[in-house]
């Protein structure tokens, strides 16, 4: 049924979507605090400075309701990965005191981990009851192995003597390519879902 009439598409962007996104995320849970000491902080200060991207991901869920019923879900979530792609080309690139760097992290934690709570909530909106179960199940087996990928990504990188923003900058390309896949979704490719439902149950099951 993922890859029925009307879906194959939405399907495809939803896995890339969700492959980009979790890789992003824990490449902060997996390297930010040594990316942080690397560019000078002590551990302390750069574990204070990691602990707020998980602050700011718990913060997302208090307004992401909000746009996702005001702006559409697919709407929504492509400027949440546009923040997202901003606040960490942010942290890659721009030299800032502690404290300004302190609001840059924690908003990066509000944009990367709250488009990956939207995103979820996205899947689920787009598909159809009968196979919203298996439709969020594999987007987030998909996304798992981009968080598998996480870990030696920023290993690679920093074993080819790369500078540690280099580690921030490919979750930048990986936030601008999950905006693009979900700015895809609404133009066309989540329209399915909706589609179906206008339908009713009769005729969507038919589909």
């Amino acid at each position: 049924m993922l890859f029925g009439k009307g879906y194959a598409l939405q399907t495809v962007l939803l896995w890339v979507i969700f492959f980009c996104s979790l890789l992003t995320l824990y490449l902060y849970i997996f390297w930010m605090p040594e990316i942080l000491h690397l560019t000078g902080m002590t551990p302390p200060a750069a574990v204070f400075a990691t602990s707020l991207h998980a602050l700011g991901g718990i913060v997302a869920v208090l307004y992401l309701g909000y746009l996702i019923d005001r702006f559409r879900p697919e709407r929504a979530l492509a400027l949440h990965y546009i923040a997202a792609a901003a606040f960490t080309a942010m942290i890659a690139l721009v030299a800032m005191p502690y404290l300004a760097l302190l609001a840059v992290v924690f908003f990066s934690g509000v944009t990367v981990i709250g488009s990956q709570t939207g995103a979820n909530a996205t899947c689920g909106a787009l598909y159809p009851a009968r196979m919203r179960t298996s439709g969020i199940g594999w987007a987030l087996g998909i996304g798992r192995l981009g968080g598998i990928a996480a870990a030696p990504l920023g290993g690679f990188l920093l074993g080819r003597g790369l500078p540690p923003r280099f580690v921030f900058l490919s979750g930048v390309v990986l936030a601008i390519v999950a905006a693009l896949a979900t700015a895809l979704l609404a133009l066309g490719g989540g329209r399915a879902a909706d589609l179906a439902d206008q339908r009713g149950p009769a005729s969507a099951s038919q589909v």
